[in-house]
């Protein structure tokens, strides 16, 4: 069964070359699945499969946006150093890794090997797998959904907003994306907006107003005026 994991660590970036180094997998965590990633899970893969392996955009495969210059396992697990292609597709990806748009990797693949824990904490040990590819993957409006469900430090919350449209609106006013791309800037800068408003109607009358609450009223203006740019 073809499966899909994150569990990252992005680690360099050379805009020179498009050029990113990350660690697409980790070893010895236990994550959400119940699963942990033992080393020497990748060796044989690695080994079969290396030279074929691709950079995928949200595990679509009608999205390579890249081929792996060197992939190998340490000791904290598996590291690829990914080129990216040189199309415009796969270059404005690139650029948003670089402006801290896009942090997140996931993996790809099928188990081959397995051991089931029984502990207090039961949990499965992923000895081989088979690697079909590694993939960007976004943290995006979508994702930032369940922030409105969570339970937590509002603050902080919405201080993880904040910082994902600063980013946004900064890669807008940039100008150096194609039209494509700010137009789904511009989507997801909206789509936050409902966000955010949703997540402050828990306030109750009487409090006092968060530290890091934007200027919806200004983003509106900005939005409305990017928005023209593109139509």
């Amino acid at each position: 069964m073809y499966s899909v994991k994150s569990n990252y660590e992005l680690k360099d970036i050379d805009e020179g070359q498009g050029i990113i180094t990350a660690y697409v997998s980790i070893f010895g965590n236990i994550d959400s699945d119940g699963d942990m990633v033992m080393p020497g899970a990748f060796t044989k893969t690695i080994g079969e499969r290396g030279t074929r392996m691709k950079h995928l955009w949200q595990h679509s495969a009608w999205d390579i946006i890249g081929i792996p210059n060197a992939m190998n396992e340490d000791q904290k697990g598996l590291l690829v150093n990914s080129k990216f292609g040189s199309d415009t597709f796969s270059q404005d990806k690139f650029k948003q890794h670089a402006d801290g748009l896009i942090t997140e990797f996931s993996i790809g693949y099928q188990n081959i090997q397995t051991n089931e824990v029984k502990t207090d904490e039961p949990y499965t040990e992923l000895i081989e797998l088979k690697l079909w590819e590694y993939s960007s993957v976004t943290w995006g409006a979508n994702s930032l959904t369940h922030i409105v469900e969570a339970k937590g430090d509002v603050e902080t919350n919405l201080k993880s907003i904040n910082d994902r449209m600063d980013k946004l609106t900064k890669a807008l006013k940039n100008g150096h994306y194609t039209d494509e791309t700010c137009e789904q800037f511009e989507i997801e800068l909206k789509q936050i907006q409902t966000i955010y408003n949703e997540l402050i109607k828990g306030d109750q009358p009487g409090d006092e107003p968060t530290t890091h609450e934007p200027d919806l009223s200004t983003l509106s203006d900005e939005l409305n005026e990017l928005s023209n740019k593109f139509n």
